[in-house]
């Protein structure tokens, strides 16, 4: 007959830190299925398949369901690394407490307890983040929402942009048709000048003195002469 291997806590780390931090607000009386689907959303039938066998696994409550004095100490961050301690000694073998000491070797943890299980690779990686979360031992890895709200949002000011010059279109000139037959009544009408000159000869003037007088007019006025 076969012998059969031993298997480990594997409940989720996402599990353990909620359920703690619910602990810290408060503590129940009976943890059972109905209670960790409400915390944890999630189905009954899994909570007391793959949550409940742990929590009694790790000594967070008792065969009957109540919580324990060590659930007690686990939701306080003074006592929680003494009760990780605890949770190692009782829980784990002596043998992988001596070869994996430090939360950061967790591939060694995963061949250890893929040896020892035989179990597929996401029931060992279940298992040994579980067990280097105990290794570690540190209650400030608590995810808390109050910590994100803490943080001041940072203001983002809004810079002037640089000042972009508004650009000036050229005026644009039409060009003028090289035509030497331009229509002329293309061209601009300028306003003619007309000058009424009235010339005063005397009856007893002489035709010399006449033609005198208007060859003087047609040099001042017609530049002629």
């Amino acid at each position: 007959m076969a012998e059969q291997k031993k298997s480990y806590p594997m409940l989720p780390v996402a599990h353990w830190w909620a359920l703690r931090k619910k602990f810290r607000q408060t503590i129940p009386t009976t943890v059972n299925q109905s209670y960790l689907a409400g915390v944890l959303r999630m189905e009954a039938q899994s909570a007391r398949a793959n949550v409940l066998p742990y929590l009694r696994a790790l000594g967070i409550i008792d065969a009957e369901g109540k919580t324990t004095e060590r659930a007690k100490l686990w939701r306080d961050d003074s006592r929680y690394p003494a009760v990780c301690k605890d949770i190692l000694k009782e829980v784990y073998p002596q043998t992988l407490l001596d070869s994996v000491t430090d939360a950061s070797q967790r591939q060694e943890a995963e061949r250890w307890f893929s040896h020892e299980t035989g179990s597929g690779e996401a029931a060992v990686a279940r298992m040994a983040v579980l067990y280097c979360v105990l290794l570690e031992a540190d209650a400030s890895k608590q995810p808390d929402e109050k910590v994100e709200r803490a943080r001041p949002e940072k203001k983002v000011e809004k810079k002037p942009g640089p000042v972009v010059p508004a650009r000036i279109e050229p005026e644009r000139v039409e060009p003028v048709p090289n035509n030497t037959s331009t229509n002329v009544t293309n061209l601009p009408q300028i306003p003619g000048i007309n000058i009424n000159l009235e010339i005063h000869i005397s009856a007893d003037s002489s035709s010399d003195q006449i033609d005198t007088i208007f060859k003087s007019m047609a040099k001042h006025i017609y530049q002629r002469g």
